[in-house]
């Protein structure tokens, strides 16, 4: 029976979208099997008259099972 575990996560970007995908490319490098995310908050600021949104996010991963020797 497989065991997941959350964790909280923020990304930024110029759109939503784009924001999401660089909280999972990122948390991607070091957590294996990613399978859900939710997005909690949506929020956001301005650069130099730009746009920057910031999205909080729960990610889900399944805990890998390893035998020990």
């Amino acid at each position: 029976m497989p065991v997941q575990k959350a964790i909280d996560l923020i990304g930024e970007g110029a759109g939503i979208e784009e924001s999401v995908q660089e909280a999972l490319d990122r948390a991607g490098l070091t957590v294996e099997g990613i399978d859900a995310f939710e997005v909690r908050r949506i929020s956001g600021r301005v650069d130099a008259g730009r746009a920057v949104y910031r999205v909080e996010l729960t990610v889900w991963f399944t805990l890998l099972e390893r035998m020990h020797e």
